[in-house]
């Protein structure tokens, strides 16, 4: 027993606190079980897992109906050039974390990796026929900075914002986030990041959702994305071994949200 404590005590320590430096207690915890028809749209497969993961799989877990909805099949990733077979494999793997995280539905577009703002009018008539079918009460997509600049997020974020602002202003709509201290720390890989003032354009989170034991499956599903570790662990660290990802991410027990209305507000009072 006192060998088992030497072993665990130390790391159970460290787990948690890298739980206490990584969790924003100063933002408000949300319910969202009245939630029960749920819209996710993002441009590439990963995008879903990295930021509300958990979310998904707990809407899902409880009975609610969530469709991922994907723009593109991110063909042009940082492995395309070595892997040439990049966009049926990000597609393969973007079905199988469908069933890891229990999502009801996925609908995976071909609008083109990197094309997305060349599409404004399609992808616009596209999401908004969309929105109109699945008539969703809650809408998760990125906020307007793109996260990080990304010209395929920011134009999927705009188009989504317009929509729900002058077609459906009843359906909520959050941005997906991280808490301002993890946001100043990530680091995403070269080439990517489109605008530089994209800082700016961040989206402070208004509320979180804890998402428990829902970690493990959002864990399994960044595992299943083998063709993006490499470039999602340099994000995290450029010298962070990909083995030791699974105790970073089983720190990360909330995942945080912006409300928009609450966000516009912040932004003209700040």
């Amino acid at each position: 027993m006192i060998i088992l404590l030497i072993v665990v005590g130390p790391i159970l320590l460290l787990w948690l606190t890298g739980f206490l430096l990584v969790t924003d207690f100063a933002v408000p915890l949300r319910d969202a079980r009245q939630f029960q028809r749920v819209l996710v749209l993002f441009p590439h497969a990963d995008d879903e897992t990295i930021t509300c993961g958990g979310f998904l799989h707990s809407l899902s877990k409880k009975g609610s109906t969530v469709t991922l909805v994907l723009l593109t099949k991110g063909e042009r990733g940082p492995n395309a050039i070595r892997n040439g077979n990049l966009k049926a494999m990000r597609t393969k793997e973007a079905q199988a974390v469908t069933a890891i995280l229990g999502i009801s539905r996925l609908i995976q577009e071909d609008f083109g990796d990197g094309e997305l703002c060349k599409k404004k009018q399609e992808l616009t008539t596209f999401l908004a026929t969309l929105i109109e079918q699945e008539k969703p009460d809650l809408l998760l997509t990125y906020d307007l900075a793109g996260f990080y600049g990304h010209t395929d997020h920011i134009t999927c974020s705009e188009i989504i914002t317009e929509l729900q602002k002058n077609s459906f202003p009843s359906v909520p709509l959050w941005y997906v986030t991280f808490p301002k201290r993890i946001l100043a720390r990530i680091k995403l890989p070269e080439g990517l990041a489109r605008h530089s003032q994209f800082h700016e354009k961040q989206a402070a989170p208004t509320h979180k959702i804890f998402i428990g034991v829902s970690v493990f499956p959002k864990i399994k599903s960044w595992y299943t994305y083998k063709s993006q570790q490499a470039s999602l662990a340099k994000g995290i660290g450029k010298f962070t071994p990909v083995c030791f990802i699974w105790f970073l991410l089983s720190l990360v027990l909330f995942e945080y949200f912006a409300g928009v209305s609450e966000s516009v507000q912040d932004s003209e009072e700040g």
